[in-house]
């Protein structure tokens, strides 16, 4: 008899604690999830490490200048000068997406931080169902691991689009001042900025 009960000891204690089962089940849950979430403000961090100022000027720049081009030169250009306006004006789509997504990029990252970090704390404190939390964390490790991609990807994206704008800039500024007595053209701005 003493046994009978020793056994059923245990299975008592579970029903009698489910939040201790709750919290050893989901033990590593938390961690993956933890983990997620650094990686994530990580990959976050990366990104806004870009310029966007930057970016936005360079977008500015490419604008005006193309405009300036379009209605001043029309004379053929030493191929040098030529393979620097085709690689300067690469950059232009690139800049505009970026400096239109980037906002998103943003917001889906904190949004997917703060859903792992309440998910997490919701394991931690038990307040989730087995079920729920196994396609919850499913979720939201999708969701994680998309945005981390789209940060990595479009950081060394943008990094390599500035280069490429940085290094034919000062051939294109030679060709724009010696078809406007040696100034600049002024820069359109649009209002918004990044």
């Amino acid at each position: 008899m003493k046994t009978a009960v020793l056994s059923f000891l245990p299975i008592l204690f579970m029903l009698a604690f489910p939040g201790c089962r709750q919290g050893h089940d989901y033990a590593r849950y938390v961690k993956e999830l933890d983990s997620l979430k650094v990686v994530t403000e990580q990959a976050v961090d990366n990104f806004t490490t870009v310029d966007s100022l930057a970016c936005y000027e360079a977008y500015s720049k490419e604008r005006s200048y193309r405009l300036f081009i379009e209605s001043h030169v029309s004379d053929t250009v030493p191929k040098e000068t030529a393979e620097a306006l085709t690689g300067f004006f690469s950059t232009e789509k690139a800049l505009k997406d970026y400096l239109a997504q980037r906002p998103v990029w943003l917001s889906e990252a904190r949004s997917v931080i703060k859903q792992v970090w309440l998910l997490s704390n919701d394991l931690k404190n038990g307040s989730i169902e087995t079920g729920e939390a196994v396609e919850f964390i499913g979720t939201e490790k999708k969701r994680s691991e998309k945005i981390i991609e789209e940060l990595k990807t479009n950081t060394v994206l943008i990094r390599r689009h500035l280069e490429l704008y940085n290094r034919h800039l000062p051939a294109v500024e030679q060709l724009l001042k010696s078809y406007n007595a040696g100034i600049l053209p002024a820069i359109a701005r649009e209002e918004k900025q990044p």
